[in-house]
């Protein structure tokens, strides 16, 4: 978390430090422009927590399931009408997990997070939320889950974390014959103008200097392919325009501003320019993303998890 103490010495004027704990650990929270920021043991995540970001959380996840007209392309629907047990890992704030367990009544939906964002929810009875860290083991048996499901966390792990430790748990809490399903977006996008450029290439090199890729998704098909204990790795690539093609490219407008606003300190801080100057910088995104045709790529990548007696042959 060096960089992110880095980051916030040369803002300790418009930051105030104060200390909570939680059921697991003490953490360090952290107030930026009225923003509340924690750091977790063993955690890279540094997006607030707040409801700016859960309202930014929501748009995201409802955006990515219009694009890929659903909340899962793996075949599991016939499991979760029947009754199954799901995972998903990084819930946040809850909304795919909530959404489901409406939809799906027989099945048991459980969602794990560092911070669950709504820890005293009013929720369905077959939607359990857990504080974990995966990076510290998920805390569930080998082969609990017919459906582990993981999405948005390329700001969270590094690829050795990746290919270490959050596959490999994912692998051993899903049942033989289950399927685990990543999905994130591209986080670079294609055609972009000098000014999306020029804050993305900023945020990259922070992201590096925390051995993070915000581009982990286009990996993810790749690494499931290594692991000997999956099979039938499918990938789905959908492409999303940017600006007002339709309403779909104005909500993914909408929530990259967002994303750039949540971020607005580091990238001020980084460029060595002036919040105003950063505010002209959005109003000019506006116009590239017309201008060069902007556009991201999604991607939604899942697998089988082997039986014993396929596994063994």
């Amino acid at each position: 978390m060096g960089n992110q103490q880095s980051f916030l010495l040369k803002n300790k004027n418009k930051s105030k430090i104060s200390s909570t704990k939680t059921s697991s650990t003490e953490q360090k929270c952290w107030y930026i422009e009225g923003r509340r920021y924690a750091n977790y043991k063993n955690s890279k995540y540094f997006f607030p927590e707040d409801d700016f970001e859960i309202d930014r959380l929501q748009m995201q996840h409802y955006l990515f399931r219009h694009i890929f007209y659903g909340n899962f392309s793996a075949p599991v629907e016939d499991v979760l009408k029947k009754g199954g047990r799901i995972l998903d890992v990084g819930c946040g704030p809850g909304t795919w997990v909530l959404e489901n367990s409406c939809e799906f009544v027989r099945s048991e939906f459980y969602g794990i997070d560092i911070a669950p964002m709504f820890p005293s929810m009013i929720k369905p009875r077959n939607a359990h939320f857990i504080q974990a860290n995966i990076l510290d083991g998920l805390p569930f048996d080998n082969n609990s889950f017919d459906f582990v499901h993981l999405g948005f966390l390329s700001a969270c792990f590094s690829e050795e974390d990746w290919t270490t430790q959050v596959i490999p748990e994912c692998i051993r809490v899903c049942k033989p014959n289950g399927w685990i399903e990543f999905y994130e977006g591209d986080g670079a996008a294609f055609n972009g103008g000098p000014c999306y450029v020029r804050i993305v290439e900023s945020l990259k090199q922070e992201f590096s200097a925390m051995n993070l890729n915000i581009r982990a998704a286009i990996f993810y098909k790749n690494w499931l392919l290594k692991e000997p204990t999956l099979t039938k790795v499918q990938e789905e690539v959908k492409k999303q325009s940017i600006g007002n093609c339709d309403n779909l490219a104005i909500i993914m407008e909408e929530n990259l501003k967002i994303l750039f606003q949540t971020l607005a300190p580091r990238i001020v801080n980084n460029l060595g320019i002036t919040m105003n100057e950063f505010e002209r910088m959005l109003q000019i995104i506006h116009d590239e993303y017309s201008k060069y045709g902007t556009y991201m790529n999604f991607h939604r990548v899942y697998a089988q998890k082997v039986s014993v007696s396929d596994h063994t042959c």
